[in-house]
């Protein structure tokens, strides 16, 4: 009976957990800012702070660089053995396999994504006025469809797109963008899992 009681509470736990929201928010200015949210948990992803007043050591750096070594030896010898087996097309096959992998992966998780603002401003300036306006052109020829799909592909609730050429003399080029999205917790596990499964398979096929 107590197992039956922990087992059900260890369920129970794992669907809370996977319901949990995760709400992210971005905001880039002349810096990109990167903070998560979970329940009332606030971390910040980016920057990342740096550990002041931390001592070297030596012998730890010693072993860190040895084992670095070692790992690097190891990637060297799966490259080798791939390429031996199969040359540079099964390099090249097993990259395709995997930016498929990275494609599929992230368009399972942006479908699932709910972008709640989505804000951002581009000035454009070239060397002169024919340049600034070429230049206009064509971000705006890749950048409006490339936020389209993203914001047709996930839920989008607000959204803004402002892409402006300057011609003065003294304009200089920027870029804003203020972005809140969330996922649930779930769906990063699910689609985490199935990429990992998958990237196993891409691995031990080779």
């Amino acid at each position: 009976m107590i197992a039956l009681i922990i087992l059900l509470s260890l369920v129970l736990l794992c669907v809370l957990i996977c319901l949990v929201k995760l709400d992210f928010s971005a905001v880039y200015s002349e810096n990109l800012t990167l903070k998560l949210k979970v329940l009332f948990l606030k971390f910040t992803l980016l920057p990342r702070e740096d550990k002041k007043d931390k001592k070297k050591k030596p012998k730890k750096d010693k072993a860190k660089k040895k084992k670095t070594d070692d790992e690097k030896k190891d990637d060297d010898s799966y490259v080798k053995k791939l390429s031996d087996k199969k040359g540079v097309e099964g390099i090249v096959s097993m990259l395709v396999d995997l930016s498929k992998l990275a494609a599929s992966t992230l368009k399972s998780l942006v479908s699932h994504t709910v972008i709640n603002k989505f804000d951002i401003k581009l000035t454009v300036v070239g060397e002169d006025a024919a340049d600034t306006a070429l230049k206009y052109g064509k971000i705006c020829s890749v950048f409006y469809p490339a936020v389209t799909i993203v914001c047709e592909t996930a839920k989008c609730k607000d959204y803004s797109l402002d892409v402006t050429p300057d011609f003065s003399d003294e304009a200089k080029a920027c870029v804003s963008a203020d972005l809140r999205f969330h996922i649930r917790a779930f769906y990063v596990l699910k689609y985490g899992l199935k990429a990992l499964v998958k990237l196993v398979i891409i691995r031990y096929k080779r």
